[in-house]
């Protein structure tokens, strides 16, 4: 049920925030920032935990007080470049000494052993793909960073005031974010996957083998490595 009701939260931002960045709506763009409070907290709201929903009625709180003001579009602007820093941390943050980098985590399951008894060209190579994913979310956070703020007409730094340094046309930023954001993540994707199928041959008979692989493993054990 947490899922589904996150897909359709997701969806449902999806469509109120390009609304109302179609038509500078910052009631639209308010209420956009408030199904984040669903996708984030869904879980605990599900199961009464009282500090999800103190949590979420705050982050609700805040968006709606914003929907008055003037910022309301610069931070929905600003949301898909926190969306990328934190997928970023959730590699960079498990390369610190003494932990279990995340792909070496998500290989161990998919493998069905502890991270420790996988071996050690495994564990090398996975944790050069957290490297790998960290730097490149990193990398594509800070890009659309520098679209946002960039953007004219309607970017952050145009919304507060502030004349962009070095101005860019939507039709430019358009371009930019999909070519310089999906791309790359496509990419990696992929020709990260051809590489390993070359540098551990056997081990998955094609990537529908290596999907049918990640769906046998139970959604929670999924959850598991990420805390």
């Amino acid at each position: 049920m947490a899922a589904l009701l996150r897909i359709v939260a997701l969806l449902a931002y999806f469509v109120v925030a390009h609304r109302a960045l179609r038509v500078d709506s910052p009631r639209l763009a308010a209420l956009a920032l408030g199904l984040l409070a669903i996708i984030v907290f869904i879980r605990g709201l599900l199961s009464l935990r009282p500090r999800a929903w103190l949590a979420a009625l705050a982050w609700i709180t805040a968006a709606w007080a914003l929907a008055g003001s003037s910022y309301a579009m610069p931070v929905l602007l600003l949301m898909p470049s926190l969306f990328l820093a934190l997928a970023c941390s959730l590699f960079a943050r498990t390369l610190a000494r003494g932990q279990a980098p995340l792909v070496v985590r998500m290989v161990a399951l998919i493998e069905g052993q502890p991270a420790p008894a996988l071996p050690a060209d495994i564990r090398a190579y996975a944790t050069r793909v957290t490297w790998l994913w960290a730097v490149v979310l990193g990398g594509l956070s800070l890009l659309n960073l520098g679209l946002a703020l960039l953007t004219t007409p309607g970017g952050v730094l145009e919304r507060l005031g502030i004349a962009p340094p070095w101005p860019l046309s939507p039709e430019v930023a358009a371009t930019v974010d999909t070519w310089g954001i999906y791309v790359p993540v496509a990419a990696t994707l992929v020709g990260e996957f051809v590489y390993r199928q070359r540098r551990f041959p056997g081990r998955y008979d094609g990537p529908l083998d290596y999907l049918r692989k990640l769906a046998r493993i139970p959604r929670e054990k999924w959850a598991g490595i990420f805390h």
